[in-house]
Order: structure tokens, then sequence, then C-alpha cells
């Protein structure tokens, strides 16, 4: 074959690959990215959540290929950490192996358990360690980074496997009730800092135990003191908290010190001490995830400066080429999974377009980007048995039916599945034997109980 030959040969293999997405991070906007992306991909849309492009069913000539990375071997429900490591019926049930998820079984999909260690934009290639502590790169023609914030265990997970996660979950609770039911009378647990993560777990652990006592402690005058919230949302939530039976002590620092006996003295700057059985510090501000990125991309924070597309801002090699969702960008409001699966939707639609476009010939029209507006600050949290409620539009809501209408009894988790379309293995094996079951009872045949 003649050099030109080959020359032909080789562009006309390249333009028959698939486009190669790479999704770094797969919690609620990650996700929300891959389920999007293989919905277009199969000519396919579901309901856009804001005005976006309208491919008619259009399928990729070369077809989409993606790739997730992730540290986890599944997809966590972090908004349901509070009570994942509080009560063990919940554990196992907040963690969601992608190998076992029956939507995610695509042969142009495929999942590595792994560290994103660099990302070099110019030449569109990551660098990741795999859990054995090898090295490897992925090469991509989109990105999309959303590995959200680096936090703390307990408000999320340490381990990235499902099997060590168990353990950890197991661990804690007993720390909690000290593994003995009989014994949680005069046991006492502090939780220290009352943002969002503490309060929620200072309530949830008195609602599940409520013989052991629990107490919250602030460094400020108010619970939720660095969320852009009006001072009557604060201040209820601080009476939800008595109403659910935690003790508050606010406006004063503390500091821990474990006792020779395993016990832990929480000394107050107010000149107070508390005796605890265990402590749990949720003081530790999450950071962005970022590291990876050439720092021209972040702002002085070290989160990703992206375009209401959110697209990354002029400031990297390829820029259109690479999109940042959910905790990890600079966006208005505070971090929210609901943003962040809303966000993995747009840029599913703004990648799809762009690969669409780019097989369209320059005198056909192109499809337009999607454009997210600025989201004001809104928030639910849960309280125990309650929840609170709160967004500029529709002012302050709470109480038992509030929970209810928005968490349901599991932290919003079966409505997150439901809305992405996630089913496990498992549930989808009893879903068909009660499908059976209910087959039988009709034509007269009635199951018979196992006697208990």
């Amino acid at each position: 074959m003649r050099p030109s030959n080959i020359s032909d040969a080789l562009g006309a293999l390249r333009l028959s690959n698939p486009h190669r997405v790479l999704v770094v991070g797969c919690a609620y906007g990650g996700i929300s990215a891959v389920i999007n992306l293989l919905e277009y991909a199969h000519g396919r849309a579901r309901e856009s959540v804001y005005p976006g492009p309208d491919f008619k069913g259009a399928k990729s000539n070369r077809g989409v290929e993606i790739t997730v990375i992730d540290e986890r071997d599944g997809y966590f429900h972090s908004v349901g950490a509070p009570l994942a490591h509080v009560t063990p019926k919940y554990t196992g049930h907040m963690w969601r192996r992608f190998s076992r998820l029956n939507e995610l079984k695509h042969s142009h999909l495929h999942f590595k358990h792994g560290s994103v260690k660099k990302v070099d934009p110019e030449a569109k290639v990551a660098e990741w360690c795999d859990r054995n502590g090898k090295m490897q790169k992925q090469d991509y023609d989109y990105l999309v980074m959303a590995t959200g914030l680096k936090r703390h265990w307990p408000a999320v997970p340490k381990s990235g496997s499902y099997v060590e996660y168990l353990q950890d979950g197991e661990a804690f609770i007993e720390k909690i009730t000290g593994g003995d039911a009989t014994k949680q009378e005069g046991r006492r647990v502090v939780v220290i800092g009352a943002g969002a993560v503490g309060v929620e777990f200072a309530a949830e652990i008195k609602n599940y135990y409520p013989k052991i006592g629990v107490t919250l402690v602030h460094s400020r005058s108010e619970v939720l003191s660095s969320e852009p919230l009006p001072s009557d949302v604060k201040d209820r939530a601080r009476i939800l908290l008595e109403e659910e039976g935690v003790d508050l002590v606010l406006g004063s620092r503390a500091t821990i010190d474990e006792q020779p006996n395993g016990q832990y003295k929480v000394i107050l700057a107010n000149g107070g001490n508390i005796t605890a059985d265990f402590v749990i510090d949720s003081t530790k501000k999450g950071t962005p995830t970022t590291d990876v990125l050439p720092e021209s991309c972040l702002n002085d924070d070290k989160e990703i400066m992206v375009h209401q597309s959110l697209m990354f801002k002029d400031t990297i090699p390829n820029a259109a080429s690479h999109y940042g969702v959910g905790d990890v960008i600079a966006w208005s409001g505070i971090k929210r999974a609901g943003s962040a699966t809303v966000m993995g939707q747009a840029a599913a639609q703004n990648i799809y377009a762009s690969i669409l476009n780019s097989e369209l010939s320059t005198s056909e029209e192109k499809h337009t980007l999607t454009e997210l507006p600025a989201w004001a600050a809104v928030i639910g949290l849960a309280v125990g048995k309650q929840c609170l409620t709160y967004d500029p539009t529709n002012g302050m809501k709470y109480g038992v039916e509030i929970m209810q209408g928005y968490f349901g009894d599991d932290l919003g988790w079966a409505a997150n599945l439901k809305y992405l379309g996630l089913t496990d293995v498992v549930e989808k094996e009893q879903d068909e034997s009660h499908a059976e079951m209910a087959e039988m009872v009709e034509v007269g045949i009635k199951p018979v109980k196992a006697s208990v």
C-alpha cells in the first residue's frame, strides 16, 4: 500500500472510532451525565429540566464510548449518610455497586476503579492509579469532572469498596451504641459542629436511639451559621433539634481529650466540659478535589471556573471539550445533590450536541448548548422525624409531614434511584418474583406464607 493510501486508511479509521467521553467521579452529577449520555446515544431522551437542544432521536455516526473512573465501586447516597452510618438497616442499602445496576450494563460503558492523578487538557489524557497501585492512562475526547468535594468520614465513606465500607459502617455504629442495646441508658454521644451534617447526625442518633443522650456543640450562636440562609430558618432548625431531644451548646468552641478508659472529655471554651462515650467531629469542611487539573482553570477557592453551559472557561487548551458538574465547580447557591443531578443532565446535553455538531457539514444548522441560570440558596434538612425546607419562592416549611413528602423513609434514596431509573440486580429479581406471584394469584393459585 502506498503512503497516501495508508494515510487515507488511518484517517478513515479515526473517523470510525467512537467519541470517547471520560467521566471522573460518579456520584450525583457524574451518574446523571452517564445515564443521560447513554439515552442520547441510543436515540432517546428524558425530559429536560432546563430548556435544551432537541436532538429528535439523532444518533452519532461514530457512536459514543463512555469511561468512568471512580474511587468507589458503587453509587453512594451521601445525602443518606446520617441514616446509613447510624442505623445498620440502611448501611448497605445506601451503596449500589455499579456492576449490579441493570441500567449500567452496556458494551460502550466501562467502569474503572481507581483515582485520577493528573489531567492534561492539551493532550486530552488522564493519568490514573488503579486499586493495585498501577499507574495507567486514559485518552478522551470529552471530559466531565464530577469529583465533588473531599469530605471526611462519617459524612462520606472512607473506603472505596462496598465490602470495606460495610465493615466501617458496622464499627462506627457500634461506637455510637456501645454494641449493647441493654446498656444505652446513660450513654452520651457528642457531635461537634452544627452545620447540616452535624445537625442531621445528632438528630438521627437521638431519633433511633432515644435512650442515648446526644449533645450538639457549635462555636457560633446559631446552627447552620455558615449557610446563606435567613435567621428564622436557622432558628427553626435549632427548635426542631430541641424538639427531637438533642441538647445544644452554642457559642462555645470545643476540644476533645480522649481518656484512658476509652471515654472522651469535651472541653468547652466557656469553661464547662462534657464526658462522652463517643465524639463525632463534623467541623471539617469539604475541599474541591481539583488538584489534578491545571491551576489556570481554578479560582482562589480551587473550584473549576465554568460558563453557564458548564464548559470550562477559556483558560486551558481545548476548554470546549471539558465540563464540570456538581460541588467541584464555582456556582451560586448551596451545594446540593439535586443541583449536581441537573448539571449532569445539562453537561450530557452539551457534550452530545457537540458530538452531533462535529459530524454535521458546515452548511447544516448546529445544535445550541444548554445554559443554566444562577440558583438561589435552598435547603432540605432532615432533623430526626422532621424536615425543614426553604427556598425564596415558597419560604420555610417544616414538620413530620414535610419529612415524608420531601425525603420519605430513606432520606430521598428511593426517589433518587427512581428519577435516574436505576434498579439493582437483586431488586429486579424480586420485582419479577412478585410479578409472577401476582399472576399466580390472578389465576386462583394462592401463595402459602411460610411459618414464622
